[in-house]
């Protein structure tokens, strides 16, 4: 079975932190979760993986491949944090995908937001919570990834 997720020595470092020398395999088709106490270094790791923040050493491959703009395609996305601007509406969130996904699927953007029950023409400044993460993870869907990365958190 191919790996999806391949990290080899990875280590990334802030003054008060150290991700250090982590190696991990992740198989296709494996669901895994990322548990650990606040620091731990679960978010780093994240944001590592998705070339959000550099690496300070060591090897990252996705589908066998270093992140790239093709590679980034393929992935999914769900951060704890809201990534929408409040000022817009949830069908103008179509709009704006579709021009960053080659593979945006508008019909099923739009066949989420029914089956989420979500209303098309709210803002989304007025969406509760729990409605904006329904959104997000509609949008992580609409593009038919084939690697999806939820960071959700709650009070442990």
């Amino acid at each position: 079975m191919d790996n999806i997720i391949k990290v080899n020595n990875l280590t990334k470092t802030y003054d008060n932190f150290k991700l250090d020398n982590i190696t991990l395999e992740i198989k296709k088709g494996s669901i895994i979760g990322l548990i650990g106490e606040n620091g731990a270094g679960k978010t780093t790791l994240i944001k590592l993986l998705l070339g959000l923040i550099k690496k300070d050493k060591g090897d990252i491959l996705l589908f066998n491949k270093t992140l790239n703009s093709k590679v980034k395609e393929d992935i999914g996305v769900v951060l704890d944090d809201s990534f929408f601007p409040e000022v817009i509406k949830v069908k103008d969130v179509n709009s704006v995908m579709k021009n960053i996904y080659k593979s945006w699927d508008e019909k099923l953007f739009l066949k989420y937001l029914k089956d989420f029950s979500l209303n098309e023409n709210m803002l989304i400044k007025n969406l509760s919570k729990g409605m904006k993460k329904k959104l997000e993870i509609i949008t992580a869907l609409a593009h038919h990834p084939k690697l999806l990365i939820l960071e959700l958190f709650g009070n442990l």
